[in-house]
């Protein structure tokens, strides 16, 4: 029989946020384990992102240098039917995700965080709807706290009743399957020509958005030596593409790309975080618990800092103290989630619904019209709350007189951010499901979708 381990927390998923996760609970002092269902050496992203260098900071992560950080940061440019918005100062590092999450686990176990790799879990024991330990393929694990960090698929959300009633399966229609890859260039002189043609300087990004309808997108860039290409590609679930098949067609319309260095591809959710992140118990952080920036589908950047604030908050002092799931105390960390960070993913989810029901032409209107300019992108880009000022307003009226159809659509789409922004300021501070599901429903209205709250099954079964 399978010995049995205790610890005062446990977290399932060993990529960026829940490696975070871990070592910063076991340097405040709780016993600690992490697990995961694949070799650590796998676990997380396997490709490039590119997060804002201010998102390291706030996470109190320290920033990435080379090999880890690939190149400086650089010029991004949309283009599309003529129309193009360069932002010359990108504020996002390139970062290899590999080598940031090898990273962070180093630092996990430099801490005492115990590992577990290969392990599959095959039941969540339950007290009351709390969970209190996992029975898996390495033995009977225990634990006061759980972190569910393990992605999409929300291996202990599936299985906490009180979770599955209030956080519902995401549809189709919010999930975006993505590929990135890095891969040699065949032929120097051909990338060069298309640098020149496009206009572009070394390691800008060229984007073409709009590519296989609404939300999709080809992204670009070639490095100084003229020898690495970087692809990013993207689209929605729902509309019948892949970001394989998309990376496959970046590449085919491009001979000068060669072989595959790394990379790899996944399904991303797009919505706003889920409504509740939290039960007796158990968090849920970074894919499995929707916090994403919508806009672009990235969530390494504030994966990493809800993993800081939800250490910090666990080891607090107050109510609860020597439990770190104790419900107040997870239910405070995601109050102050949503009060700190909510706005900015939920107003560019409203904007991303909106860009879904858009196509290419659509997009380069946009453009023209100033709808999207240098300001709002680099905002985008910063993972910064969208502003309105005069070259807003221009762009709108701009906008009104040469496409009034499109002009209509996207001010009834935006028209609900401040009222959101308001909402989740005033997230419910203590635990109270009658606040919550309130709460839920006023977002719910503003998103004109059903609320979270209470939109699955509470007797355990993932909602369909």
């Amino acid at each position: 029989m399978r010995a049995t381990r205790t610890f005062d927390a446990l977290v399932v998923g060993a990529g960026s946020a829940g490696a975070a996760a871990a070592a910063r609970l076991a340097r405040h002092g709780l016993r600690t384990a992490l697990v995961d269902a694949r070799p650590f050496d796998e676990a997380g992203a396997r490709w490039v992102n590119y997060v804002p260098r201010w998102m390291f900071e706030a996470a109190d992560v320290a920033e990435p240098v080379a090999p880890e950080r690939r190149g400086e940061s650089a010029p991004m440019t949309i283009t599309v039917g003529g129309a193009r918005v360069t932002v010359p100062e990108n504020p996002c590092l390139a970062v290899d995700m590999r080598a940031l999450i090898a990273r962070l686990q180093a630092d996990a176990a430099a801490a005492g965080v115990a590992r577990f790799e290969r392990v599959r879990i095959n039941r969540v024991g339950l007290v009351a709807g709390r969970p209190v330990e996992l029975e898996t393929d390495a033995g009977l694990l225990r634990a006061a706290l759980f972190v569910d960090a393990s992605g999409l698929n929300g291996v202990l959300r599936r299985r906490v009743p009180r979770l599955v009633a209030d956080c519902p399966t995401v549809d189709r229609a919010h999930l975006c399957s993505a590929a990135q890859e890095v891969r040699r260039v065949r032929d120097r002189d051909a990338a060069a020509a298309w640098q020149a043609h496009h206009g572009l300087a070394p390691d800008e990004i060229l984007s073409y958005p709009g590519v296989a309808g609404g939300y999709s997108v080809i992204n670009l860039s070639v490095d100084a030596s003229l020898s690495e290409v970087d692809l990013l590609t993207g689209c929605i679930v729902g509309d019948g593409f892949t970001g394989s098949a998309l990376m496959a067609r970046a590449v085919r319309e491009h001979a000068w790309v060669g072989e595959r260095s790394f990379g790899g591809s996944g399904t991303i959710p797009l919505r706003r975080p889920y409504d509740r992140l939290t039960a007796a118990g158990v968090a849920l952080l970074g894919n499995a618990a929707c916090q994403v920036f919508p806009a672009h589908g990235s969530g390494v950047g504030i994966g990493l800092i809800a993993a800081r604030e939800l250490a910090d908050a666990v080891v607090s002092t107050g109510a609860g103290a020597g439990d770190p799931g104790d419900e107040r105390r997870l239910w405070a960390w995601q109050a102050a989630f949503h009060r700190r960070h909510g706005a900015v993913l939920a107003a560019y989810d409203l904007f991303r619904r909106l860009t879904q029901r858009l196509d290419a032409a659509d997009f380069g209107r946009m453009l023209r019209a100033g709808l999207v300019n240098r300001r709002q992108m680099a905002l985008g880009l910063l993972q910064a709350l969208p502003e309105i000022g005069p070259t807003e307003v221009l762009g709108f009226l701009t906008a009104a007189r040469m496409y009034p159809s499109l002009a209509g659509r996207a001010a009834s789409a935006l028209a609900g951010i401040p009222a959101l922004i308001a909402l989740y300021r005033a997230h419910p501070e203590r635990p109270s499901p009658r606040a919550l599901a309130l709460w839920s429903r006023a977002v719910a209205g503003i998103c004109r979708e059903r609320p979270d709250v209470g939109a699955g099954d509470p007797r355990g079964r993932r909602d369909a």
